[in-house]
Formats: structure tokens, sequence, C-alpha cells
């Protein structure tokens, strides 16, 4: 019995453990359910445009981490979430349901940080076509 229990205990963290985002140390703020890497930091104020028909959200994070270890973060960690990866070319592609998820990573020539860019475009239900 003890040892049902016990396994059980085991599980149940590892399925708690697994579902957190890999070294995430925050969220997006106007996209509160997308994580920000360790090293990257969100910049000014989200930009939000909102209609009849769906949402449009563009943010930009900064930091000194390498492109390769924010690509493998999202791939990792947005599955979790409920993302899909749909693309992974010069940027980050992913869907959910209604909403697609643009990540673009973009490496200064300088010593500077590395820029990257989210960008959520929701469309409502209604306006949805059929697939």
């Amino acid at each position: 019995m003890f040892r049902q229990i016990a396994a059980s205990f085991v599980m149940a963290a590892a399925t708690m453990l697994s579902a957190a985002p890999a070294f995430a140390t925050d969220f997006l703020r106007a996209i509160e359910d997308v994580p920000l890497p360790a090293g990257l930091t969100e910049e000014a104020e989200p930009v939000v445009f909102e209609s009849d028909q769906g949402r449009v959200v563009q943010t930009v994070a900064a930091g000194d981490i390498r492109t390769s270890d924010i690509a493998d973060f999202y791939r990792a960690s947005l599955p979790s979430l409920g993302w899909k990866l749909v693309a992974s070319d010069a940027a980050l592609s992913f869907e959910r349901e209604n909403e697609h998820l643009n990540i673009t990573m973009r490496e200064p020539a300088n010593a500077a940080p590395i820029t990257v860019k989210f960008e959520l475009i929701v469309k409502l239900a209604s306006t949805r076509l059929a697939d």
C-alpha cells in the first residue's frame, strides 16, 4: 500500500514538473501563457490591436542568450502548453485552436543583445474558415 502511494506521488510530481516550461523565469505580459526563457526580458509595453474579427498582440524581448537556446526552449516548452509547431524557418510558428504565434529572433551584427519579436494572432471562432 505504501509503495503504491509513493509511486502515485512520484508520478504526480513528475507530471507537474514536465508541464512547467524548462528554465522559464517569467511570462509575457500581453500573452500570459507564453513563457520567457532565462536571459530574456520583455521590453516596452506590448502593442495590442483588437477588432470584431480578433486580436493581434506584438511584443519584444531582448537579452544575452543564443538563438539556438531560445528556439530549443520554445520547441520544448510550448507543446506542453497546447501549442503545435507548424514552421521553423526564419521564425518559429506555433498554432493552438484559433491562435497563431510567430517568434522571430534577430541577432545584431555588434555585441548588442539579441531581439526576439512575438506576434500572436487570435481569430474569433465566428471568423474562422472551414478547414
